[in-house]
């Protein structure tokens, strides 16, 4: 069966690359890196695009070596040849993995010789999410994750998800759309757009929110239900706990189908040490959501 929407791979700047608003409306863009990471993050990333009735963008930001340098060529083969062959593959892989979540998803492939952490920027302006996987390298792994979210959660305008690479793919699909919906809320200006994108999941979903408050402070939030704008989930149960944010996410978020975070007014994660990210990631059994300022509730991107 041939692909409802397939683009040959574009090789040129990150900005001038990216699809025109027109023609991408809001797809879900997912990164691709090189060696086979990514599939937790294309398989959610696809289910997602089905749900939204939206295409899939597959994006691999390739950077490729100039100059002179070892092993630029070896018995005839071009190194910068070899890395686009591998990045197209990649791809092509990336998209049977998507076919088989959805077989009649609109895909689109994006080959970009650029930073990646560029490129999906480029891609931002005109996507409703952006999806990261994490590889499952320990903290090398960690490192590079942390380098491109940090170049991405609450720079862009719109959530950036990070999937597990031991999330359960079809969790979703089991629990028929309707597990909870976990989000982070510590009273800052930054996490009402993250309770707003959250509200308005579980609403359209017909799920559960729980609503975390972590902390040594936790118990001056109180246990009252916080503003969820026009949203009004079902089942709202607010969960207070004096230990640490991304223990206490992780451990809420095991059922759940998705994680929400927010953004602070300077693009830092709002749940204060810095190690509650990437805690939480390593410990997430699903996909967590960094919302940024600015989205008003992120109606089209929490749907």
């Amino acid at each position: 069966m041939s692909d409802p929407m397939v683009s040959a791979p574009a090789v040129g700047d990150p900005a001038t690359a990216a699809p025109t608003p027109k023609r991408m409306g809001a797809d879900v863009v997912v990164g691709v890196p090189l060696g086979g990471r990514a599939g937790a993050a294309v398989h959610w990333a696809a289910a997602e695009a089905r749900d939204r009735g939206v295409a899939l963008r597959l994006v691999h930001g390739l950077v490729v070596p100039r100059g002179g340098y070892p092993g630029r060529s070896f018995v005839g083969v071009d190194a910068e040849q070899g890395l686009f062959l591998l990045a197209r593959q990649e791809l092509r892989e990336m998209r049977l993995v998507a076919r088989d979540v959805a077989p009649d998803l609109p895909i689109v492939e994006d080959l970009v010789e650029s930073d990646p952490v560029a490129v999906l920027r480029a891609q931002a302006r005109v996507a409703s999410l952006l999806v990261l996987g994490s590889d499952g390298f320990g903290r090398l792994g960690e490192l590079a994750l942390g380098r491109t979210t940090r170049g991405l959660a609450g720079e862009v305008p719109v959530p950036v998800v990070l999937v597990p690479h031991h999330c359960d793919a079809r969790a979703r699909e089991r629990a028929e759309g309707h597990a909870p919906v976990v989000v982070g809320d510590d009273g800052s200006e930054g996490c009402r757009e993250a309770l707003g994108f959250a509200a308005l999941r579980a609403e359209s979903r017909g799920a559960p929110l729980v609503v975390v408050r972590a902390g040594k402070d936790v118990r001056l939030l109180g246990e009252d239900v916080p503003e969820l704008g026009s949203a009004r989930p079902a089942d709202v149960r607010v969960v207070l706990a004096e230990e640490r944010a991304d223990r206490v996410l992780a451990d809420q978020a095991r059922d759940a189908e998705l994680v929400v975070i927010g953004v602070g007014e300077h693009g830092r994660l709002r749940h204060r040490r810095p190690q509650t990210r990437p805690g939480l990631v390593r410990r997430a059994t699903c996909p967590v959501a960094i919302v940024p300022p600015g989205t008003g509730g992120g109606s089209r991107a929490a749907r």
